[in-house]
């Protein structure tokens, strides 16, 4: 694995807006896989991994704020939370 092409747990976790900790658990969850630890011991981490993982969350992220609007809207929600709004129209 190139250094260039991989990324500590620290650089990862702030790829993913993480905290180290949760990088970590991500690693031994099996969630990060292209994991290579050095000879001294030092998780390195694909970039490329990383990159896949994040866009996989966010794509779930989406899926799910689009049910949650979905379902206002059902429900009419979103109606209810404008009534009482004031009007800042400049007319």
């Amino acid at each position: 694995m190139d250094e260039d092409d991989s990324l500590s747990v620290e650089e990862a976790a702030k790829l993913l807006f993480v905290s180290q900790t949760h990088a970590n658990t991500l690693v031994q969850r099996g969630d990060l896989t292209a994991v290579q630890k050095t000879p001294d011991g030092i998780v390195r981490i694909l970039r490329t991994d990383v990159l896949k993982y994040r866009n996989k969350i966010r794509a779930e992220q989406k899926a799910g704020l689009e049910a949650m609007m979905d379902a206002s809207e059902r429900l009419g929600l979103y109606d209810q939370e404008l009534e009482g709004l004031p009007n800042h129209r400049n007319d």
